[in-house]
C-alpha cells in the first residue's frame, strides 16, 4: 500500500519556533553576524541565481 505524507502543522510550528530561538542564541553568542543570519533566512535565499535566466516568450499567432 502507498503511504500518504502527513503533514503536522502543530509540529511545524514548533519547529520554526526551535529555530528562531536557535537563531537568537546564535545571535547572542556572537556566532553568526545579523547580516549572515538574514541572508542565511532570507526568502530567495536556497535559489542558485548563477544557473537562473530570465526568458521573454515568444506569442504564437
Amino acid at each position: 500500500m502507498k503511504q500518504v505524507a502527513f503533514f503536522d502543522s502543530a509540529e511545524r510550528q514548533r519547529a520554526k519556533q526551535h529555530a528562531r530561538e536557535q537563531d537568537d542564541r546564535d545571535l547572542q553568542a556572537g556566532l553568526i553576524s545579523p547580516e549572515a543570519l538574514n541572508q542565511q533566512n532570507g526568502f530567495f535565499s536556497g535559489i542558485d541565481f548563477s544557473q537562473a535566466s530570465i526568458r521573454r516568450r515568444r506569442l504564437v499567432a
